[in-house]
């Protein structure tokens, strides 16, 4: 009888050993805008920018973008060559991690000139735009924070780097040239 119940506990720990006792991921994780991989992989860019990026990071395209495209161009430097934001995911020690890359030309060449990490559980919305009325565009960054609403990130180029400028909530479609 001992012996019997020392095999049971053996064969049950060796079970949740092996089978792991995470938790199961919830049902807003595991929802994805209704992008397909096929539409990402035919924007040109995607390429190349791709092997600037972690090993096993995944593109996020944006459900409010122009035709779910995963990477949004603008001069926000003001030397009258576009940067490219990216945003995307990465996958950490089990652990989802968003960050956006603002990417700058030299040459021929793209190289990764900020980034930033990300919150929520996706990407709602990305682009440039002059919300402040400088005439310079601001890199706006909306994120998905599920049935409590939207945040917004609003970054300005100053010093060389992009800084926090606002972050404020909203709900529903952002429309990124009537910020308030």
């Amino acid at each position: 009888m001992l012996k019997r119940l020392i095999s049971t506990g053996l064969m049950l720990t060796t079970i949740v050993w092996l089978g792991g006792c995470g938790m199961p991921a919830s049902p807003i994780d595991l929802i994805k805008p209704p992008v397909s991989e096929e539409t990402v992989q035919k924007d040109k860019w995607t390429t190349t920018l791709r092997t600037l990026l972690p090993d096993g990071a995944r593109l996020l395209a944006s459900v409010h973008g122009k035709e779910g495209h995963s990477v949004a161009f603008g001069d926000v430097d003001g030397d009258g060559i576009n940067e490219a934001i990216v945003v995307y995911e990465e996958d950490v020690l089990n652990k989802r991690k968003l960050k956006a890359a603002l990417l700058k030309q030299y040459k021929e060449e793209w190289r990764i000139i900020w980034d930033t990490l990300g919150f929520g559980y996706g990407l709602d919305s990305v682009g440039f735009a002059d919300v402040n009325k400088d005439g310079r565009p601001e890199l706006v960054l909306g994120w998905s924070l599920g049935a409590g609403g939207n945040g917004l990130d609003i970054y300005e180029w100053n010093n060389n780097t992009l800084e926090l400028a606002a972050k404020k909530g909203y709900h529903g479609h952002l429309d990124l040239n009537n910020i308030p």
